[in-house]
């Protein structure tokens, strides 16, 4: 197995393939951090490639994934937010797994972007076009939110993102978020402004940083031991790898966007 500097593989692989947490997870005081499954997926082998020329490695024919969806609640106060918001579709899980949590829509007082993409933002509005959430700040960072605005491939997500015009933050890479503690970090490639929320709680060991990752893997189990795989989704493969590689030296606990449900690894280094 391909070894990557300073990251044991064989430990990392056996970290995710036999994780399971229970649905409300690493809960720091009077916070919980609970994963919504909007919907189930596999991705198919033919969807990656290796950055490297001298590549001889040949993805399987399917991994498994998901599109995971983040609640973060405020257990003594009531506030409640998202990371990401999942396709919005007529057959998507995230409106029904929240009612079934005991969360309103109007509930919601923040969305979280890590990314424009149709299965991170179309969840802003229901089919009909209406906005889902009608009390939440959607927050994106500048630079992300910019570059979508430039994208003509990108343009027609504007019919998830101009219902929600007057409740847009823009945020700024590396300046906290409160009162949600989140911190928004810039790991490109996957798109120019992919952003990864950092947010420190009580886990099992401690205190701890859990990273937000959004889509920096779509199959976990062919890029986390080897990160040069990129998706053909990936705007600049080249930057993406190198954003992938430097979060698996600096992360340990990942709550991904398309890690299997419920889309949580540990990363485990030597």
């Amino acid at each position: 197995m391909r070894k990557q500097k300073g990251i044991d593989m064989k430990n990392l692989l056996t970290a995710f393939v036999s994780l399971t947490v229970p649905l409300i997870s690493f809960a720091a005081p009077g916070w919980s951090v609970t994963p919504i499954q909007d919907r189930p997926m596999t991705m198919p082998g033919t969807l990656f490639r290796s950055v490297d020329p001298q590549e001889r490695f040949r993805p399987a024919d399917a991994y498994p994934a998901s599109l995971n969806v983040f609640l973060i609640r405020d257990e003594s106060g009531g506030r409640c937010a998202l990371i990401d918001a999942g396709y919005g579709r007529a057959d998507s899980r995230l409106l029904p797994e929240l009612a079934r949590l005991g969360v309103k829509p109007e509930d919601i007082s923040a969305v979280f972007i890590t990314h424009i993409h149709p299965d991170h933002v179309g969840g802003l509005t229901t089919p009909d076009g209406t906005t889902a959430f009608p009390a939440a700040k959607v927050c994106i960072a500048r630079k992300e939110y910019e570059a979508w605005r430039r994208d003509p491939a990108r343009a027609g997500l504007a019919r998830h993102l101009e219902p929600v015009g007057k409740n847009l933050v823009l945020l700024d890479y590396d300046a906290p978020v409160a009162p949600y503690g989140l911190v928004p970090l810039c790991f490109p490639g996957h798109t120019q402004g992919h952003t990864v929320f950092r947010m420190r709680l009580e886990t099992g060991q401690g205190a701890e940083n859990i990273h937000f990752v959004g889509d920096i893997v779509h199959a976990a189990e062919l890029q986390i031991p080897r990160p040069e795989f990129c998706a053909r989704f990936d705007m600049d493969m080249d930057t993406a790898v190198k954003s992938r590689r430097e979060l698996l030296n600096g992360a340990a606990v990942w709550y991904g966007a398309h890690l299997p449900f419920p889309g949580i690894v540990r990363i485990e280094r030597k």
